[in-house]
């Protein structure tokens, strides 16, 4: 069976109303370190444009806006020798114009911005093709509200190594709650039928199941074994509160600063990725 990674956040309630003793307010002061680079972008075998947000980190309690990098210079190049320069679309977003993404090629995105170079590589994967969604009708339970729940049903390609992710839209919004990250691996079902794995439960569909006259639409997505990873340990980062929380740990990234050793290094993700999607209204 295909196992689902889902990180739930770990509420910590009941254990502390019934304390009474004062509380003392404690002014928790967080060092502030140096801003980073921060990518967002992706490369799809879907059309294009393709697009790279370069943003720059914030102190942690900072609610503002992050703010943008522009005047930067973007190439992306793939394994067949295209490359083209992206061209700087809003305040810190850059888009491809050309380049067509491609299953089996590989990808380098070199920035330069606030005199330093950053390298990020990716590839997209091969993708198996979605057979079917299903909503299926469930009766009230002592674990489950009554409603409707997703279901994905499609064959997995041979050999073991393959990643995805799930994504869901509920009336054209995308579920994008920490709980509603889906990422997972062949491991277990190599080459196999996927029948009917749910994506969707009371937590992940804003605190109900779907209901009747709900338009669903489901999106595989066929990642790289490290934005896997990355998916995962950023997932663990935001459920990382509570009174056992441990102390945050720095995220993988695959966007490097072309000098070893500088100071300045980024965080964020630039990935490669197929896609492919379905839809159903629920009747």
């Amino acid at each position: 069976m295909l196992q689902i990674n889902r990180i739930v956040p770990f509420l910590l309630a009941a254990g502390l109303l019934g304390l009474t003793s004062c509380i003392d307010v404690v002014d928790v002061k967080i060092p502030e370190g140096k801003p980073l680079l921060a990518v967002d972008g992706e490369i799809t075998d879907q059309p294009g444009p393709y697009y790279v947000t370069l943003t720059k980190t914030a102190p942690y309690f900072d609610e503002a806006e992050l703010p943008r990098v522009t005047g930067a210079v973007l190439t992306l190049q793939d394994s067949e020798g295209h490359r083209e320069t992206l061209t700087e679309v809003s305040p810190g977003r850059y888009a491809t114009s050309t380049l067509q993404g491609k299953i089996g090629n590989q990808y380098v995105l070199t920035i330069r911005a606030e005199g330093e170079e950053y390298r990020a590589e990716t590839e997209i994967r091969r993708t198996p093709e979605i057979d079917s969604i299903r909503a299926e009708y469930r009766a009230k339970s002592p674990t489950e509200g009554e409603g409707y729940y997703i279901l994905y049903y499609g064959e997995e390609l041979p050999g073991v190594g393959d990643y995805y992710r799930f994504k869901v839209y509920h009336n054209g919004k995308l579920l994008n709650q920490p709980n509603d990250l889906i990422v997972t691996n062949d491991e277990m079902v190599d080459g196999k039928y996927i029948n009917g794995v749910e994506l969707t439960e009371e937590e992940g569909a804003g605190g109900v199941p779907f209901k009747k006259g709900d338009k669903v639409r489901v999106e595989t997505m066929s990642i790289p074994r490290d934005y896997f990873y990355f998916l995962n340990e950023m997932a663990t980062q935001i459920n990382n509160v509570g009174l056992f929380a441990t102390p945050p740990a720095n995220v993988r990234t695959n966007v490097r600063n072309v000098q070893p050793g500088s100071e300045k290094v980024a965080v964020g993700y630039f990935a490669g990725h197929t896609l492919r999607a379905d839809s159903l209204v629920i009747e």
